[in-house]
């Protein structure tokens, strides 16, 4: 996504408090390429919103007001209707499950409320650019969540090392099949590798068309079938 004076990324926010929505707007404005062109109370406001005007990016709180849309779906539900829209959460809620939720549900990055504020304008600015944000901190904090469970198995750690070792396969494709088997997300390969979306997405699906599949049920088929070889 390319942006600039001339032509400023257009962002809109979501926020149920009046005092974060209008010191966001004010602050976002004083970037001369960016131009907040919707601020929004309710997730229902934010949808019919979307709906009629174009929009690059949205800034969206994670928890919302009693009887809203949680945070989860109103990611997933924007993501599916709008998937090109870049997504970053702006919310107090910073504990690394939630935020590994939200990065696997389709958020561009996450920043927390008790960061300071130019860490929000560097994640909008990484989001436009198709690259994930998270803080050094929550990175380090997300690479201590537990790991799936069949990574501990040997049977299936070597059907893994023989999807892998493919000689077809190009080292960066190794890399991101090695982390799908593993049960990451396309945005968690991402994230651990400091690469876009769209790249990680293009080396995993290049690596499946090597492999002769399609789907990421046909990978874990075609797993199960090398252990039980």
């Amino acid at each position: 996504m390319r942006w600039s004076v001339i032509s400023p990324l257009r962002i809109v926010l979501l926020d149920d408090h009046a005092l974060i929505r209008d010191a966001l707007k004010i602050r976002l404005s004083l970037e001369t390429d960016f131009k907040v062109t919707g601020v929004y109370t309710t997730s229902r406001d934010l949808i019919e919103g979307l709906r009629t005007h174009s929009t690059d990016l949205l800034i969206l709180d994670y928890q919302l007001a009693d009887g809203e849309i949680d945070g989860l779906r109103l990611i997933q539900s924007i993501r599916t209707q709008h998937p090109d829209l870049r997504i970053v959460i702006f919310s107090s809620a910073e504990r690394p499950a939630t935020v590994n939720m939200c990065i696997r549900a389709g958020a561009n990055g996450f920043v927390g409320k008790s960061q300071e504020t130019d860490e929000l304008l560097r994640a909008v600015r990484m989001a436009a650019l198709d690259r994930i944000y998270l803080a050094p901190a929550m990175v380090a904090e997300l690479e201590k969540l537990p790991v799936p469970q069949s990574t501990e198995n040997n049977d299936i750690f070597d059907a893994d090392q023989a999807l892998v070792d493919n000689p077809e396969l190009s080292p960066k494709e190794r890399e991101v099949l090695r982390c799908c088997l593993e049960g990451l997300s396309v945005s968690q390969v991402a994230i651990k590798f400091s690469r876009s979306r769209k790249t990680i997405s293009g080396q995993k699906q290049a690596a499946f068309r090597k492999l002769g599949i399609r789907t990421d049920t046909e990978l874990f088929k075609l797993q199960v079938h090398l252990k039980n070889l």
